[in-house]
């Protein structure tokens, strides 16, 4: 147990390591990728010597390898960051499936005419657990898009994200509620307007992509 936990860790330092070598400090270039970047910085040991960031990189990219085979190492490892980092939404949407199936049971069962009470406090429990796992879809869905941009997706990253990505509204805790059935967020009839912008946002408007 001890040994799996201490390769999770390294492997997300890893990812953080990544992430953090995608920023130069004149900001993105529209000549260069995040890989080939942060593939020169990482050969160059002379200039380069005590960054935590970039020794942890070099435990995995020797950078005394040609830099054209650094770059493809280094784009294939944000590749498999960006599918982890996807598949963990779709863990959660999974398990948002299955509580919204056991939601959707109960409901049958309270029509049936069987025990409400019970079937109420089962159904808040049932719903209590689907927004949960529905706000850490949401949230592992944000990071996506975090990752994204440091990669250099700028341009139409937060549509891309959202279009491949949906999530459904969120399950009403009482059963009296009108509205027991989630929509996806790409059916909802009405759009919220937002009215403050994010960095995402910015980084959108500014892309050097357009």
């Amino acid at each position: 147990m001890a040994f799996r936990f201490l390769k999770i860790n390294s492997s997300r330092q890893r990812r953080g390591a990544l992430r953090a070598l995608s920023y130069s400090a004149n900001g993105p270039s529209a000549t260069q990728t995040t890989w080939q970047r942060a593939a020169v910085r990482v050969k160059n040991t002379e200039t380069e010597k005590n960054n935590s960031y970039l020794e942890l990189i070099r435990d995995t990219h020797d950078p005394s390898l040609h830099l054209k085979t650094i770059e493809e190492e280094l784009q294939g490892s944000i590749g498999k960051a960006l599918g982890k980092q996807g598949q963990k939404i779709l863990l959660y949407v999974q398990l948002m499936h299955q509580e919204y199936q056991r939601y959707e049971t109960l409901l049958q069962q309270a029509v049936a005419g069987d025990d409400i009470q019970h079937i109420r406090n089962e159904l808040s429990k049932a719903a209590l657990a689907y927004n949960e796992h529905r706000k850490q879809a949401i949230q592992a869905r944000w990071e996506l898009m975090v990752h994204r941009q440091a990669a250099g997706f700028i341009v139409n990253n937060h549509q891309h994200v959202m279009e491949h990505y949906p999530i459904a509204e969120a399950l009403p805790i009482d059963y009296d509620d009108k509205e027991k059935s989630p929509k996806s967020e790409n059916t909802r009839k009405e759009k919220k307007i937002q009215q403050f912008g994010d960095q995402l946002d910015w980084w959108q408007r500014v892309g050097r992509w357009k």
